[in-house]
């Protein structure tokens, strides 16, 4: 539920906090209804009454609701146990029943300030401003001293656009605590809304002679003046600002603001730039003024990305013990497709803070994505040092070591990941993908299988998972008919692959279907193929046993000059005929 009373430490904070509790009259004690129990419904009473708060304390509510219950089974008219039974409900979110509940407190104990503060936060909290104002009315006329209820009356009365009566209990604040900035501010946003300018104006000028050295407030005026687009004043107060405080970054922000309506593009590109060297700046404020720019928004030019490059420079300049800046320059880089230079601003920011899994993470994946398998095997090795139990850096260390042709060590990082995933299920899928890749590297085809066919119980769909499987059972002549079907529903899934139809074609061929293979092999050099030279290999293959041996072994010659160093290709040269591997 929101509390009301939210915003008061600022008022407490101005002024002395006063008692705003009242002895109970003669006249409290009539209004109060109240039975009269026998000795022994009493005792009963008494026993369910402290059960419930017992039950309570430990947290059983349902329990404790029960016992309640039957406090009003002996006395309807306890306003306390309603009070109790209220707060079990708010407490399970039914904000409803609760209301009803407080109502009947309130009927039975109408001067107990706490059942009406919480009827009334409670209809505040099922929209039923009404109600909410009525009971704050009765509260601030029983306790005129209490600056917190007026406050909340004062709120109450905006919240449902009642912005006169909002206007003078902030009035009557204002008279008990004196002049106060949250009451000002308030008092010129209603005024704003009511149309009186001139009336907002004065708030904050009130402020300002209360207290001519705050800079903040000739910000508050200058945003007034802005808002009504009299860039003038604005920029004059702004000034005021940095009179006062040259290197503050509000005050250059504001000034870019003010340049901005008014298109000048180079003095707003200044002032912004000025802003972001304030070192008494926060970086999440520095970073809510460079979004809107990078993202575009209300801009009517296009940021020059050179600009954007120094400006991250000083913040990671200015910053530069807060790793928060090199993440934000490593984003920037990234969106830009300088990734090398993304990657160096990411390990900037683990010198400062290797303590960080999420920047660890972002890196990683862009060593994935630049091809950097060295790099990453390096990197995802310091990173399980520091989060031994973070199964993704498991992962990303069995990629780096796979690249490196070490499967063991793969191996044993992607079995010892598999401990920490818990309910991950996309992750623990591609954990048993990879591990079905290192256990045929291995020479453990039984083991890649059964690792293959938990992956795709996972997700069915996993077309890397349905290719390999599909192509290691062709090279071994097992199960090839399966074999068909998984690397047909990959073609499917993505037609315009060559490395799928490279091994579509290659278990047609293992099935003897010579002249669908021929098919399938060219579509997938249609598709890029021709840069591999082990799908050249394979074209070779297809055409021999097609009965096209000088169209093989052109095929074969061209994959030996692209590279290829199989021993068994240079075999197929030479005898001039297919060598089964």
């Amino acid at each position: 539920m929101k509390n009301i009373l939210y915003i008061i430490l600022l008022l407490i904070s101005v002024s002395a906090c006063k008692s705003s509790q009242k002895a109970l009259t003669s006249k409290t004690i009539a209004n109060t209804r109240m039975s009269v129990l026998s000795d022994e419904n009493k005792r009963k009473f008494d026993y369910f009454f402290f059960e419930a708060q017992r039950l309570k304390m430990n947290g059983d509510l349902a329990k404790a609701k029960n016992y309640f219950i039957e406090c009003l089974k002996i006395d309807s008219l306890s306003a306390t146990s309603y009070y109790e039974l209220g707060n079990i409900a708010i407490s399970q979110q039914n904000y409803t029943a609760a209301q009803e509940l407080l109502t009947n407190s309130v009927r039975l104990a109408p001067e107990n300030k706490w059942y009406q503060t919480l009827l009334g936060d409670l209809y505040q909290q099922n929209k039923d401003y009404g109600k909410a104002i009525g009971v704050y009315e009765v509260l601030t006329n029983r306790f005129p001293e209490n600056d917190e209820l007026t406050y909340a009356l004062a709120q109450l009365y905006y919240t449902d656009k009642q912005f006169q009566k909002s206007v003078d209990a902030y009035d009557r604040l204002e008279k008990s605590i004196g002049i106060n900035e949250l009451i000002s501010v308030e008092k010129e946003k209603i005024y704003v809304e009511m149309g009186k300018q001139n009336l907002a104006y004065k708030e904050i000028e009130k402020l300002i002679l209360e207290n001519p050295f705050e800079p903040r407030y000739y910000g508050f005026l200058g945003d007034l003046y802005l808002y009504n687009k009299d860039y003038a004043k604005a920029e004059l107060n702004y000034n005021k600002i940095l009179a006062m405080d040259p290197g503050n970054g509000m005050g250059y922000f504001s000034i870019a603001n003010v340049k901005l309506q008014q298109k000048d593009t180079l003095t707003f590109l200044d002032n912004l730039g000025k802003g972001l060297e304030d070192v008494d700046l926060e970086l999440e404020t520095k970073i809510q003024r460079l979004i809107p720019v990078l993202m575009g928004k209300n801009f009517t030019f296009k940021m020059d990305t050179a600009v954007m490059e120094g400006y991250f420079a000083k913040l990671t300049q200015v910053h530069r013990e807060d790793v928060r800046s090199f993440i934000f320059y490593a984003n920037f880089l990234q969106s830009t497709n300088r990734n090398k230079e993304a990657l160096e601003q990411f390990k900037n920011g683990l010198q400062i803070d290797p303590g960080n899994p999420a920047v660890w993470q972002d890196m990683l994946f862009l060593e994935v994505n630049l091809g950097l398998f060295e790099v990453l095997y390096m990197d995802a090795k310091e990173a399980l040092k520091l989060f031994p139990e973070e199964p993704l850096f498991s992962l990303f260390y069995a990629m780096g070591a796979m690249q490196k042709e070490e499967n063991e060590k793969a191996k044993d990082a992607l079995v010892n990941g598999l401990k920490f995933i818990g309910d991950n299920l996309n992750l623990k899928g591609q954990f048993h993908a990879y591990l079905g890749d290192v256990m045929h590297s291995l020479g453990n085809s039984n083991d890649a299988f059964e690792h293959y066919e938990k992956a795709l119980k996972i997700d069915e769909n996993n077309v890397v998972v349905l290719n390999n499987y599909s192509y290691y059972l062709s090279v071994e002549n097992k199960d090839l008919e399966k074999a068909e079907k998984m690397i047909s529903k990959s073609i499917a899934l993505e037609p315009g692959n060559s490395t799928y139809l490279d091994t579509y074609a290659w278990v047609l061929f293992k099935r003897a279907r010579f002249f669908e293979a021929k098919y399938i092999i060219e579509r997938a050099l249609d598709n890029g193929g021709d840069e591999s030279d082990v799908i050249v290999e394979h074209y070779g293959d297809i055409l021999y046993k097609n009965n096209d041996l000088e169209g093989a072994l052109k095929q074969w010659r061209k994959s030996l000059e692209m590279g290829n160093v199989s021993p068994v290709l240079k075999q197929k040269i030479e005898l001039k005929t297919y060598v089964e591997e």
